[in-house]
């Protein structure tokens, strides 16, 4: 099978760089086509994509509006190196080249950072809401210790968005499509005075469930206000502020039984034969769902429940940018609260949480002006973080109940230098000091629960005996520092070649979990050594720009179910081992003809565990992951070196075809054409033969008519075209006689129009 998937995409490379292959662009007929420019400020600069000497891919308006992209994870098939799944209720999981962990929890960190206009997000589950009237996305791959310090070990995403501008404009789209699918996006810009300019942005996102119990539906609204106020012209101030509301049914999964998926792979966790198969597996010493720890036992006692999601995020920011003779000073003080409020089954038990998350940031820094082939860059960093959560979650045969208040003041200082040694050739040096004061208030009840109504699971409390055992009291705090570096060298090999290469660091601080025992885990760390080489070639009509990275991971930390000393069920954060992440990564584009261009971005990735040694609980049955176990009291020990790390495919290929035709004065139709490829990839950290999503395909297709001068456009799309059934995520149940795995799936084939006007 690997040999044959292996075959595939060699074909599939030798194609995209056949030049017969033709991928359009949106241009105007020139004598001399060449690519476009794309400017970054990765590196808290503005230059070009292709003079960045770093791993970044950058995403535009343009591209995610054709990909239907409306969150976070769908830029799986966006960005070969980036795997973002779907935990329960509101919390993405990211991983990039396998580095990534499952924080589903208040108690735990991504180990990817996202940034919305240079505004750290702590929270994975406040990263909703943000896909709308955008100027890009930067992919940043590996450990940016220097410049984004803490939590971005695998990388990081900025999203960065349209700004207020002299000029007045207005857009709109309209998306409507299957599963009910009403989308809408619009965007005014008012300059008022020179120098005074207003953007409002907006918009709404309706669709039903993909699954058949309502569940995997969207149902969100977005707003954002922008002023720009330039008094002078060495000052420039922008104000911020953005609401978002995610309501609906919230994310599901489908059950996957020991003989297939529970009424298909549509059918959701909470639908009937989902609930018959949970009714009818032998569990012990599992009863029935504890519905006596909510708060309306007659309505939560069974899986199905009715699971929802009442999501508020808002935030505020002020940049401030002060331009001297020297360089550039940029201010931004920043707020953000999230409001969560969810009811979710998609683990394959009950979770229901109410959080409210608050962070205040606060980043200076300053930029010179080259002088004497010197450039720098110092900063100072500042993050209060406070949370209050009161999660539920009950597993059957176990559940708990928590009221937990995590406060993080992290501190930062950061600097990056850089000498020309000549006019072509440049040495790069960073430093980031980084000191993360962590304090936890908080309880934690959990229950036993004993069926003795064997061979048939106790429902309605018939023979069902709950066991409580000690309340778990924390109010206890620790601190991390530590200090990450940047090594690099690029040189202009020609004006339109760069070659370079790095070696950076990552930490993400430790942190806490509820035990009777010690309750602290230990910080993270990696390093990576990146080569890599970028070309402008033919005049600027192709590009060619390849990576060979090298990753060495220590001390990942992963959060799963386990025992303490006293036999309570805990959900700790565990430092498993060492892992090391190698590979390449090439992406191409390619305008043989003025209005054709190709473009392709394949990922090599070898991912395995040099050592990982974690607990599991041992309630009376094996223990649920495929690894060597050996028993050690309450716990299995177990040890998975030398497997493969999961969200890692071997192989990732994207591929895209767009081709313009001109129509003379009447506008342009345009035909686009994009497909994802990914092998075998583990979904769940079981190493469990289920949890492998096999290699698959997902192809999108559009065609569109664009009027004079792009002042409206109608497209019709379709994506998944071959309608793939894909795992994206897998939950099995904590013991491994249950047999049951709850998988969240990818969405089914897509299919509608969009329409669009700008003024």
């Amino acid at each position: 099978m690997r040999h044959w998937q292996h075959h595939r995409i060699m074909a599939a490379m030798g194609l995209v760089l056949t030049p017969v292959v033709v991928h359009a662009q949106n241009e105007t007929i020139d004598a001399a086509p060449a690519l476009q420019e794309v400017t970054v400020t990765a590196q808290r600069r503005s230059e070009s994509l292709e003079h960045a000497a770093l791993a970044i891919s950058a995403i535009s308006a343009d591209q995610l509006t054709d990909s239907g992209a409306t969150r976070v994870q769908d830029l799986t098939t966006l960005i070969p190196s980036l795997q973002v799944a779907t935990a329960a209720g509101p919390y993405p999981l990211f991983y990039v080249r396998g580095v990534g962990n499952f924080n589903g929890n208040p108690l735990s960190d991504a180990a990817l950072a996202l940034n919305l206009d240079g505004v750290y997000i702590a929270r994975p589950s406040s990263t909703s809401g943000m896909f709308y009237d955008l100027e890009r996305l930067e992919v940043l791959k590996g450990p940016q210790g220097t410049l984004y310090g803490r939590n971005a070990t695998g990388g990081a995403i900025n999203v960065i968005t349209r700004k207020p501008s002299d000029d007045f404009n207005a857009e709109s789209s309209m998306d409507f499509g299957n599963y009910s699918l009403r989308r809408l996006d619009a965007a005014v810009n008012v300059p008022f005075t020179p120098g005074v300019a207003m953007r409002v942005a907006g918009q709404t996102v309706d669709h039903e469930g993909y699954l058949s119990d309502g569940t995997d539906d969207e149902k969100s609204r977005a707003g954002r206000v922008q002023l720009r106020l330039t008094p002078v012209d060495s000052v420039s101030i922008l104000a911020s502020a953005d609401f978002t509301h995610i309501g609906g049914v919230g994310p599901g999964a489908t059950l996957l039984t020991p003989t297939g998926f529970a009424g298909g792979p549509r059918s959701g966790n909470t639908s009937a034969p989902a609930n018959a198969a949970y009714s009818q597996t032998l569990v012990f010493p599992g009863g029935d769902f504890l519905g006596p720890l909510l708060a309306n036992p007659a309505d939560l006692a069974r899986l199905p429940g009715s699971p929802y999601e009442n999501n508020d995020y808002w935030g505020t920011s002020v940049t401030l940018d002060w331009t001297g003779s020297a360089g550039t000073l940029t201010v931004i003080p920043a707020y953000r609260h999230s409001s969560l409020d969810y009811f979710s089954t998609t683990a394959g038990f009950l979770i229901k949480q109410l959080e409210k998350d608050q962070q205040t940031s606060f980043e200076a820094r300053f930029a010179s002006n080259q002088t004497g082939g010197w450039t720098y860059l110092l900063g100072f960093y500042y993050l209060d973080e406070r949370i209050d959560a009161h999660p539920i979650y009950d597993q059957r045969e176990n559940a708990s109940t928590e009221s937990v208040q995590p406060d993080t003041k992290s501190y930062a200082g950061f600097g990056r230098l850089q000498y020309s040694v000549t006019d072509s050739f440049r040495l790069t040096g960073g430093l980031r000091y980084t000191r993360d004061e962590k304090t936890i208030r908080g309880t934690y009840d959990t229950v036993t629960d004993i069926c003795t109504t064997l061979p048939q699971p106790c429902f309605g409390g018939v023979g069902q005996f709950p066991l409580t055992v000690p309340t778990v009291v924390l109010n206890t705090s620790d601190s991390w520092g530590e200090t990450t570096w940047r090594a690099g060298a690029d040189w202009d090999v020609t004006p339109d070649s760069l070659l370079y290469a790095a070696v950076e660091t990552g930490f993400k601080a430790g942190g806490f979990f509820f035990t009777h025992d010690t309750p602290t885990y230990k910080p993270e760390h990696l390093t990576a050594y990146t080569i890599g080489a970028k070309n402008r070639l033919l005049g600027k009509r192709l590009q060619l720009n390849a990576e060979a990275f090298l990753w060495k991971y220590r001390d990942q930390q992963i959060s799963h179910i386990s025992l303490d000393s006293t036999g309570t069920v805990i959900f700790p954060t565990e430092n498993a081992g060492r892992a090391t992440m190698k590979g390449l990564e090439v992406d191409l584009e390619y305008l043989p003809l003025t209005n054709t261009l190709v473009s392709s971005d394949i990922q090599y990735l070898d991912a395995l565990y040099d050592r990982f040694v974690y607990t599991s609980p041992n309630l009376g049955a094996p223990p649920v992951p495929a690894c060597p176990a050996t028993p050690s009291g309450a716990v299995f020990i177990l040890d998975c070196s030398g497997k493969a790390t999961p969200q890692a495919p071997t192989w990732t290929v994207n591929l895209g075809l767009q081709q313009t035709v001109p129509l003379g004065d009447a506008g342009a139709l345009v035909a686009q054409a994009r497909t994802h490829f990914q092998t075998a990839t583990l979904t769940g950290l079981e190493f469990l033969r289920d949890e492998v999503q096999h290699g698959y395909w997902l192809t999108d297709l559009s065609l569109g008519y664009e009027a004079p001068l792009k002042r409206w456009y109608v497209t019709a799309y379709v994506d998944n075209v071959a309608n793939r059934d894909v795992m994206q995520t897998t939950f099995p149940h904590p013991l491994a006689g249950a047999g049951l795995i709850a998988t969240a799936m990818r969405p089914p084939r897509t299919y509608g129009a969009r329409f669009g006007v700008k003024f």
